[in-house]
């Protein structure tokens, strides 16, 4: 584990790809944007907070992005949403949506994003349970954000939030960071087989 900590890593697409140049910069976030807002769109209108995949996206998109694209990623998302383009789930976009019920886990999305990123610097994410770990805590990013934000909304306390807005989604919660832990090893283990 030592070695992991002691070492800086390139994060998967960076290694195989240079983004160095601010256009390609800004195609690698708009791409990951993009890419959100398809994750925003597959899910299931549950009230108050629907369930999509951009959890599941953000923890990916920082993997193979670094903490550095990642966040800016995140950003864009939210502003080229919160200019009126259908970027939020539902198929929703507006400024309303980063004031809605479940604007916290919108802005969730930029801490999980870099710690997501941040781990793969670390080379967490090509071990299968440092990146387990590294996955958990940068999804529980979004449930802490989204949470706290859905008790200040409803003016209800956080026991009461939890149960709205993160119980039912415990199950996917689990299964989503093990996917991003399982595509990441997938991911790197093809790369490594294809170099010799």
């Amino acid at each position: 584990m030592n070695t992991i900590i002691s070492h800086t890593y390139r994060p998967y697409l960076l290694q195989y790809c240079s983004i160095v140049r601010w256009q390609r910069k800004l195609l690698a976030t708009t791409a990951a944007a993009l890419i959100m807002a398809l994750s925003a769109n597959i899910s299931i209108p549950l009230q108050p907070v629907p369930l999509s995949l951009q959890s599941l996206a953000v923890l990916l998109l920082g993997a193979c992005l670094g903490r550095r694209l990642a966040v800016l990623a995140m950003i864009e998302y939210l502003i080229l949403g919160a200019c009126g383009l259908p970027f939020f789930a539902g198929g929703n976009g507006g400024i309303n949506a980063l004031t809605s019920a479940s604007a916290g886990y919108l802005y969730g999305f930029i801490v999980s994003a870099y710690i997501a990123g941040l781990a793969a610097e670390r080379g967490y994410d090509r071990h299968f349970f440092s990146g387990l770990c590294a996955f958990a805590l940068a999804h529980q990013m979004i449930f802490i954000f989204g949470v706290i934000y859905l008790a200040f909304y409803l003016h209800t306390d956080i026991h009461h939030a939890l149960q709205l807005g993160y119980l039912p989604f415990a199950g996917f919660d689990l299964l989503k960071f093990f996917m991003a832990t399982v595509i990441m090893l997938g991911l790197w283990h093809h790369s490594s087989q294809k170099r010799y």
